[in-house]
């Protein structure tokens, strides 16, 4: 029996359908699921298919079939994070915020001892739909700051991996985090950093991490994040925010979660567009939820340092792309970002 190498429906389908107990969701484990697999993603680190069980009692089943889905790393050696850390925060995360952790594989493991065997993360499926800007109403960022108060629950005395907490950093520096970043930037892709756009809004971009450096001194709780809960990984059903791709999980500062939403430095579809106003009532949101401790301005400062750390980056990695061969809207987006990082520094 050969080695499935997990990029076709057929391979997939295989691999799911020699692990029915991967489908049990409450219901029991299906005796023939005849799985059918659908690419229903390709990120730049993850494919995605989703597998549905077609047993008959599935078909027939008013709540729907189980549905699963395998998420299969495009090139192991380069994500951005170990697969075991997002699986760990999966499992540590409260049920009904992300999707039902099933199964880790990391490369190597398991199979028939033929060849290497693929790895992949099974999970569950999670409902509902990425909503456009035009959708998120004040109602709907009150719920997302609800869930993220929820996801921030257990607290930290530091930050660090999910699967390290016992070796967790008791300071966390924005300034030391962007310029962490801005030489890395620096080392590898020279051409990028000395850019006339970059270049001159480095210097104003870390004097605005060295003004919020005393809400970062102060800050002595983390807690569990998502790490990325941008638009695009937030799915809404029935009003309830949910959230997928949790690759960049971690024990760190709520207030990161918050900021990704957007602000005033946007670039649809990631960030939203939002002004002082709805930005307060979001943040006030939050704080109502998260208990008395959490403190508004405190976390609105630290966001707008996140989102900046954000967008200048992000700004940096379009770029790349579209020198490595993408389209040019890529190289549109990164002058948008950083043309709105000039106005907003």
């Amino acid at each position: 029996m050969s080695t499935p190498d997990l990029t076709s429906a057929a391979s997939v389908e295989a691999l799911a359908a020699a692990h029915p107990e991967w489908f049990d969701d409450g219901r029991g484990v299906p005796e023939d699921p005849s799985p059918v697999a659908t690419l229903i993603g390709t990120g730049e680190s993850y494919a995605a298919w989703l597998v549905v069980s077609r047993e008959l009692a599935d078909l027939r089943a008013p709540e729907g079939p189980r549905t699963i889905v395998v998420r299969v790393p495009l090139r192991p050696d380069e994500l951005p994070r170990p697969m075991a850390e997002e699986f760990a925060a999966l499992q540590a995360a409260p049920e009904g915020i992300g999707p039902r952790p099933i199964h880790l594989a990391p490369a190597g493991t398991g199979g028939d001892g033929e060849g290497r065997v693929p790895s992949y993360m099974v999970v569950g499926r999670v409902p509902g739909q990425v909503r456009p800007a035009s959708a998120w109403t004040d109602a709907l960022l009150a719920a997302h700051a609800r869930q993220l108060a929820r996801l921030h629950e257990a607290r930290f005395d530091g930050y660090g991996d999910v699967t390290g907490t016992d070796r967790l950093e008791p300071q966390l520096s924005m300034t030391g985090a962007g310029e962490a970043s801005w030489q890395w930037w620096t080392d590898h892709h020279p051409e990028l950093t000395a850019a006339p756009d970059v270049a001159g809004l480095w210097p104003r971009l870390r004097a605005l991490f060295a003004e919020t450096e005393p809400h970062f001194r102060r800050l002595d709780r983390f807690a569990l994040l998502h790490g990325d809960p941008a638009v695009p990984n937030i799915l809404v059903s029935g009003g309830v925010p949910r959230y997928v791709d949790w690759e960049w999980a971690h024990i760190g500062d709520p207030a990161r979660d918050l900021a990704f939403i957007g602000g005033a430095v946007w670039l649809e579809p990631w960030y939203l567009r939002l002004g002082p106003d709805r930005l307060a009532r979001f943040v006030a949101a939050y704080c109502e939820a998260a208990g008395p401790d959490a403190d508004p301005e405190a976390l609105a400062a630290r966001a707008r340092a996140w989102l900046v750390n954000e967008t200048f980056f992000v700004a940096l990695h379009f770029r790349r792309q579209h020198g490595r061969g993408a389209g040019p809207e890529y190289a549109e987006r990164a002058t948008t970002l950083l043309a709105r990082l000039h106005q907003f520094s």
